[in-house]
């Protein structure tokens, strides 16, 4: 038990715990560990004096209340000749201990934690690229604002035509451009308020303890200062802004103070840019009023987007059949033939489709249509057409003729394996004929539509339900 005491006296002795037990109703320092002695500079006295005047009474507070359970509190300790110190305490009540009999204090010193939590603030409070606060350090003291107005006034500035500063000098010189502006801003405002960059090219300023007409002033003078021409990249650059101002008011929530002057903002814009505008309850109606507007705009080119839509499909696509129409086959031809040859076409032609249409009618007529193309246009990998009338059109790129020649006899055995019911044909069933080509180098479209025709008209000629084959000849 003896070396377990002198284990851990050896441990507070000569380690940099620092440990002070104090009297619970005195709070006078009764021992304390040299580490503790080492960082508040004495080993005696009331604790609450050995800390930063500011910060006694609160400690004081803090360590009464210890009965309660472990507590923690942070405090300031000053050295002389030196920076003051930030201290963590935890405190426990071990009265009731009679080892102990007071209140047990840990401190740590926690000044390197706090510099850099101060530094990382500060960075995250502070816009980077002007200077001025952040959006995260200006909305704690909006927040504070709206709790203890009436007061303040809030602007929210909105740079005009900042994008074409963009595009015509580049994202840099938009960048000198948010620069300067904030330097200006700052100039007007310093000592009147906080100025804060929100994000892009707007700006909020939190005026102290200005009324409506004070307000208004000094958005004035801020659209004056910004305006004022200056260079950027060699050339002279001007910008303007439009400023919407509003009162801050006791109840008024962060949100709908930066929503009024969004809208007093957008007002001034759409009254002419390079002004300010005043918040007053009316112009949520016009906002309400402006946003139906956009609204009614947006339908209505929701509804000339899906009108050209159905006139480029209209002109693209036979109402018949769903499947690109020929105007669509001969730009989709015409595109082909401009890539690395060899390509090939089929054509298939419905076999005596006027005598179906004579025993079945035209409305059948149009059924055999459409089901005969989506057999063809399931059966093959390339886009099929309906070319006109009877007749149907395959593009194969990258393909040769044996290929093609293979895929043509599946079309034939699909469309025969329909079933469709044809009197008129000694098979009895709907049937196709259909040519192939190959088209080589030398050979035009015009060459690559005839050599297929030819060839379907020998596929008929030899007894239909046929295909036949052929190449583009050489030029």
């Amino acid at each position: 038990m003896r070396e377990g005491i002198g284990f851990h006296q050896a441990v507070l002795e000569r380690g940099d715990a620092a440990v002070l037990v104090l009297g619970a109703d005195d709070l006078a320092v009764r021992w304390a560990s040299p580490a503790a002695t080492r960082l508040f500079g004495t080993a005696s006295g009331v604790f609450p004096d050995l800390v930063a005047p500011e910060d006694a009474a609160s400690v004081a507070t803090f360590l009464q209340a210890a009965s309660t359970g472990a507590s923690r509190g942070t405090c300031t300790v000053p050295v002389a000749g030196s920076a003051a110190r930030s201290v963590d305490l935890v405190v426990r009540d071990l009265r009731e201990d009679p080892a102990v009999g007071g209140l047990l204090v840990v401190a740590l010193d926690v000044t390197g934690w706090a510099e850099r939590a101060a530094r990382l603030g500060a960075a995250l409070d502070t816009d980077a690229l002007t200077g001025l606060t952040s959006r995260a350090g200006l909305l704690p003291r909006l927040e504070q604002a709206v709790r203890g107005g009436p007061g303040p006034a809030l602007m929210f500035l909105d740079l005009d035509g900042f994008k074409d500063v963009n595009n015509r000098l580049g994202h840099g010189a938009g960048d000198q451009v948010l620069r300067r502006v904030g330097e200006r801003l700052a100039e007007v405002v310093t000592g009147r308020g906080t100025a804060a960059r929100f994000g892009g090219d707007e700006f909020v300023v939190l005026l102290d303890g200005t009324g409506e007409p004070e307000a208004r002033a000094v958005a004035e003078e801020v659209l004056a200062a910004i305006g004022s021409p200056f260079e950027v990249a060699g050339e002279p650059v001007r910008v303007t802004g439009s400023v919407g101002v509003v009162a801050v008011r006791r109840g008024h929530r962060v949100e709908e103070l930066l929503r009024d002057a969004d809208v007093a903002m957008y007002r001034a814009k759409a009254a002419g840019r390079s002004r300010a505008v005043v918040y007053h309850d009316d112009l949520r109606d016009w906002a309400l009023a402006h946003k139906l507007d956009l609204d009614g705009l947006a339908d209505e080119l929701e509804r000339l987007r899906r009108e050209r839509e159905a006139l480029v499909e209209a002109a693209t696509t036979d109402q018949r059949t769903g499947l690109p129409n020929a105007a669509t086959f001969d730009a989709d031809h015409a595109r082909l033939h401009g890539s690395p040859r060899p390509y090939c076409l089929l054509i298939a032609d419905i076999d005596l489709f006027h005598s179906y249409n004579t025993h079945y009618r035209y409305l059948a007529g149009h059924e055999a249509l459409r089901r005969v193309g989506a057999a063809i246009a399931a059966t093959v990998p390339g886009r099929t057409y309906r070319y006109g009338g009877e007749e149907f059109a395959v593009l194969l790129p990258r393909t040769r003729l044996a290929e093609a020649t293979a895929l043509a006899e599946r079309v034939r055995a699909a469309v025969r394996g329909l079933g469709i019911e044809h009197r008129g044909d000694p098979s009895g069933v709907v049937t196709v004929s259909v040519g192939a080509v190959e088209v080589g180098e030398g050979a035009t479209v015009t060459d690559a539509v005839e050599e297929a025709s030819i060839a379907l008209l020998a596929a008929k000629d030899a007894g239909r339900d046929r295909v036949v084959a052929r190449t583009t000849p050489s030029r």
